[in-house]
């Protein structure tokens, strides 16, 4: 059978209690060291997703059981989050930028392009909402594919921060950004926050 692949780009008030639990259940399972967090919310750090960009493909049917049992007829095999981030520079300009997190794909739909399609989905999102840049933080073997997708490392410092006394110790120790408009990413040290 050829699975049927769907991507959607959702906004929050289309992410009902059924949605939200698939999307979770997949999150545990893609990132194990994080699933205390996902079960219970959908994204780091106290961020809330203005933009969800799924892949599904429809569930097999296998038994009356098993399909009771899951409740759903898709299955998640796809996820960025895109929310939202204010980056302050040290001359204290600030930006709201969209803050990419839980780029993720299930280990059967890797080295498809699947990656690509999803950021490529959730970075035009950004830009129609009008933030003039993207950032995310990554582990170190992922920076080439972010690269070759258009992602930078910055020239300075890139900090996250829980609030204006307290960063946050990222496991992911790779920041990155990608302008998103015709204006020049900020040079300097850069803190990323929650919006305030």
């Amino acid at each position: 059978m050829v699975e049927t692949l769907t991507i959607q780009t959702l906004d929050e008030s289309q992410i009902d209690a059924t949605l939200d639990r698939e999307i979770r259940r997949f999150l545990v399972e893609t990132f194990p060291n994080w699933a205390d967090i996902f079960r219970t919310r959908r994204a780091w750090h106290d961020a809330r997703p203005v933009r969800t960009v799924l892949a599904t493909v429809p569930t097999s049917a296998t038994s009356n059981a098993e399909s009771a049992q899951n409740e759903v007829d898709f299955r998640v095999v796809g996820h960025v989050a895109v929310v939202e981030r204010t980056v302050t520079t040290c001359w204290n300009w600030r930006y709201a930028v969209a803050g990419v997190q839980g780029v993720s794909v299930a280990p059967d739909f890797r080295k498809t392009g699947l990656s690509t399609r999803l950021l490529d989905a959730a970075l035009a999102e950004s830009v129609a909402l009008g933030y003039p840049f993207a950032v995310l933080f990554c582990r170190e073997p992922l920076v080439p594919f972010y690269e070759r997708n258009g992602w930078r490392l910055p020239n300075d410092s890139m900090v996250m921060w829980k609030d204006r006394e307290l960063p946050i110790h990222m496991q992911s120790n790779c920041p990155m950004y990608r302008e998103l408009s015709d204006e020049t990413f900020p040079e300097g040290p850069i803190d990323v926050h929650n919006p305030f």
